[in-house]
């Protein structure tokens, strides 16, 4: 498992000019079996990310699951970036899922009370996450209020836009080995909700940062699907120069493992084997 620099101002602009090159030589040699054509990939790698998801939204409309992941794959190979792929892989559960919430909490109604929003919320988290032991805290309801931009009325946008964060975020905590993770609670070894400025204040001492090595997990709040990061998991951690870094945590190898049927260590273990991670970092919330 590897770890990347990562800045979390969203900065996302148009893939390399070379992408189109690539894309000139490529040609579907199935399409009695693959309805998406190569223009639809082509838009999808140069497009922003609003353009990504009204394109997404398009295609997962009728595209079976199967053409999806084709899609998915080749976008990776064209795009050079294969954190694409996970992000068109959810489109259609995502979107699915999202419509039959929403009409579920909302009865045709324009806005919802937000208590009535967070009972169905954490039921649906319970469920495709399967887990056991931890649900969502009133500190995560709160930070995914933020995140819909609403206070005690909700809207059918501010439930997508909360809904492109959490439902990448619910996707990852489903996969068995960060599944296990974050149910472990002594110690917390996925705070997940969280600011990443609240992070940082998580390592800071009474006389300063605290001990190089030390860090914490979270989810980037600034990534939303269909951006390649959502969902991904982040370590806050101080470095040996006693300044607070940002890494994105590589999963791929986690998925391709658990694809595959392999044993692999626990992240955990994976964790405390990078040189610059020594120690857990512990959340102090401040009560309201």
């Amino acid at each position: 498992m590897g770890v990347e620099n990562v800045e979390e101002a969203d900065n996302s602009s148009s893939v390399s000019d070379s992408i189109e090159g690539r894309l000139s030589n490529f040609k579907i040699t199935s399409s009695s079996c693959y309805s998406i054509s190569d223009v639809t990939i082509f838009k999808y790698c140069l497009g922003g990310l609003i353009d990504k998801a009204l394109l997404l939204k398009e295609v997962a409309t009728s595209a079976a699951e199967q053409e999806l992941f084709r899609l998915a794959n080749e976008v990776s190979l064209y795009s050079g970036c294969s954190h694409h792929r996970r992000q068109i892989v959810i489109a259609k559960r995502l979107i699915e899922e999202g419509t039959k919430i929403w009409n579920s909490i909302s009865q045709n109604n324009r806005l919802i009370q937000w208590e009535k929003v967070i009972f169905e919320i954490e039921e649906q988290f319970m469920r495709i996450t399967c887990s056991s032991t931890r649900s969502l805290t009133e500190q995560d309801f709160e930070l995914l209020r933020r995140i819909a931009g609403c206070r005690e009325h909700m809207g059918q946008e501010n439930f997508e836009k909360m809904w492109r964060w959490l439902y990448p975020v619910i996707f990852t905590l489903a996969s068995d080995p960060i599944n296990t993770t974050w149910n472990s609670t002594s110690p917390k070894w996925i705070e997940g909700f969280i600011t990443k400025e609240e992070a940082e204040l998580s390592l800071q001492g009474p006389r300063g940062l605290q001990e190089p090595g030390t860090f914490v997990l979270r989810f980037p709040t600034s990534r939303s699907w269909p951006h390649p990061d959502a969902g991904s998991l982040i370590v806050t951690y101080v470095g040996s120069d006693y300044t607070v870094h940002h890494r994105l945590l590589s999963l791929d190898y986690i998925y391709s493992c658990e694809e595959r049927g392999v044993n692999l260590k626990s992240l955990e273990q994976m964790l405390l084997a990078e040189p610059e991670l020594s120690r857990l970092g512990r959340i102090v919330r401040q009560s309201q």
